[in-house]
């Protein structure tokens, strides 16, 4: 296993347990290795020729899909690097909350997206994939379990309508999650449930890029 695995794999096994205590994603919690075994399943859905076939013509009548992915990914190149704590004094709650934000936001909203189309759409070869062999690929149906959770859903469009309210309690930032159209508070988490359903969307995301469209459909490298 490779050191940046070995990495991802540390962050999902300090972050999973937090979805689990909200009766998400307790299986893939459990492991030891989350990431690495997303990654096998992944791996695994283009092991077979005609499923990878089916995948690589999917992606190609729908290339914003891996587009939408690179985006994403360039746009992390610069956010993971940004640091809050260096900025002016009087702009720092602002800026706290701001480094959070430029990563969630576009995860989320990819989710609710792209990536959600080719793992819900009736004719995504690799929904079908996961409907013909559920248990073959129990990490990867974790990870999509916890995209159709209703919780997931409502944090989730709270982000994607910017429907949300960052305050400061007593014990810690919280996350009030709003109903756009009525104004009703729909559900509250906290900084560390934000941060790990984004680290869980993330590494699927990453996984499915990487081992998934990569091998089905690969991106020319543009010099």
């Amino acid at each position: 296993m490779s050191h940046a695995l070995d990495q991802n794999d540390a962050l999902l096994c300090g972050l999973l347990p937090v979805l689990a205590a909200r009766g998400l994603v307790k299986a893939w919690a459990t492991s030891a290795t989350p990431f690495s075994d997303l990654e096998r399943d992944c791996r695994s859905v283009c092991a077979d020729a005609g499923d990878r076939h089916a995948l690589s013509a999917y992606l190609q009548r729908n290339p914003v899909i891996q587009e939408s992915v690179a985006t994403l990914l360039a746009s992390f190149a610069i956010t993971a690097n940004a640091r809050w704590e260096g900025v002016p004094a009087i702009q720092r709650p602002l800026a706290r909350a701001g480094s959070r934000l430029a990563r969630w936001l576009p995860t989320f909203l990819i989710v609710d997206g792209p990536l959600g189309r080719v793992l819900r759409d009736a004719d995504s070869p690799l929904n079908e994939v996961l409907r013909r062999r559920p248990r073959s690929f129990p990490a990867l149906e974790q990870g999509r379990d916890l995209f159709n959770d209703d919780f997931f859903r409502l944090v989730r469009n709270g982000f994607g309508h910017w429907s949300f309210v960052w305050r400061d309690a007593g014990h810690g930032p919280q996350i009030d999650i709003i109903d756009w159209k009525t104004g009703a508070i729909t559900a509250t988490l906290t900084l560390l449930e934000a941060e790990a359903l984004h680290v869980a969307s993330f590494s699927m995301i990453e996984a499915l890029d990487r081992e998934v469209f990569e091998n089905a459909n690969p991106r020319l490298e543009s010099h």
